[in-house]
């Protein structure tokens, strides 16, 4: 907040500024809005500061009969067994987009074990001992039925929570590492908008260029990573050499 109101001109008289201040009521409204803003900029361009792992959702009853069917959903308002709606279990408050599943049965103390993510729908399956394909849709997982009781364990991207009104800046926290000027510099453009300044580009560039220094740093990182495809198979079987052999 200091350096946003750096940036519009409001410390001449105070380090707490005149207009731009911590108790403004419009102020929370621009640090959340810079913050969401952030976050979502730096998601799109591929960096994972808020992934949430090991989730744990338990435990998820089974489906009441064995109709292919039947499809069971795990929400933010509880869970559908297909027939009846239940309170519990629901999703995480925080959760924008799962991205990995896996599941075991309740009790049983084993290993997760994956659950394949389906593509262009859930193909229909008569229920099993497991869950067989999950989906993301209409803001839940759905899942074919499951005659087991299951524990499903997630990866997932998590949303900052919006600071409220009685916030204290001075003791809040942002978990996206290095962001100040880019949120700062995000504030000051709310500001400026909301007040006609012809500034909010120069300030936007400033946000973006400081965002774009998040960014390299992380892919500066997974270039220390050695990541390689598979080989296509040629016809005599052999991989990586691919282009050997016929051309039929």
């Amino acid at each position: 907040m200091n350096l946003a109101r750096a940036t519009i001109n409001d410390m001449l008289r105070s380090s707490g500024g005149q207009i731009l201040t911590d108790n403004a009521p419009f102020s929370i409204e621009f640090v959340n809005a810079a913050v969401d803003e952030c976050q979502e900029y730096l998601s799109i361009n591929g960096v994972e500061t808020q992934i949430v792992d090991n989730f744990i959702i338990t435990p998820i009853p089974p489906t009441p009969g064995t109709d292919p069917s039947i499809q069971v959903s795990i929400g933010y308002q509880g869970y559908n067994d297909g027939v009846t709606q239940h309170a519990t279990p629901t999703l995480p408050p925080d959760l924008i987009l799962p991205l990995r599943v896996w599941q075991r049965q309740t009790g049983s103390g084993q290993q997760f074990c994956d659950v394949e993510a389906a593509r262009d729908g859930l193909q229909s399956y008569q229920p099993g001992s497991n869950f067989r394909q999950w989906e993301w849709r209409q803001g839940a997982i759905f899942l074919q039925g499951c005659t087991s009781t299951q524990d499903l364990r997630l990866r997932y991207e998590q949303s900052l929570i919006d600071f409220g009104t009685s916030t204290n800046f001075l003791q809040a926290t942002i978990l996206i590492p290095r962001s100040k000027r880019a949120i700062a510099y995000l504030i000051a453009e709310q500001y400026g908008i909301a007040r006609g300044s012809i500034q909010t580009t120069t300030v936007r560039q400033k946000a973006e260029e400081a965002m774009n220094q998040i960014i390299n740093r992380h892919v500066r990182a997974d270039q220390r990573i050695t990541y390689r495809p598979r080989g296509y198979k040629s016809g005599n079987g052999a991989i990586d050499d691919s282009l050997s052999g016929s051309y039929r």
